[in-house]
């Protein structure tokens, strides 16, 4: 998909006000990001409900400066991914083939 990303028609860049600290815990960055996924998935399942389509994405992370320059975000605003916006090629959505969850679930302990 990034060989075509600059085809896309939309590139939807969701943002958090504020940045973590240097060296934060993941706890902390857990909850920080917690706070926007459920929004992006919430505005992926709209764009569903419409014939479009989207993919979390966050490889432009890489180049999160350049981006913001771009765009005129400014620095203590944080960008947390991209959602690349099209027209899905017809509308027969599948259920992903996955492997049997009993195959990929531990108890108690890792790998058990």
């Amino acid at each position: 998909m990034i060989d075509h990303i600059h085809e896309v028609p939309c590139l939807v860049i969701p943002c958090i006000e504020g940045r973590l600290p240097e060296g934060s815990p993941n706890g902390m960055a857990a909850a920080v990001y917690g706070s926007i996924f459920p929004a992006m998935w919430s505005f992926q399942l709209a764009l569903r409900s419409r014939g479009l389509g989207s993919a979390l994405t966050t490889i432009h992370l890489f180049f999160e400066q350049e981006a913001a320059k771009l765009l005129g975000i400014p620095d203590d605003v944080m960008q947390v991914a991209m959602l690349p916006v099209g027209y899905t090629k017809g509308l027969d959505f599948k259920v992903a083939k996955r492997p049997a969850p009993e195959t990929i679930t531990s108890f108690d302990t890792w790998g058990s």
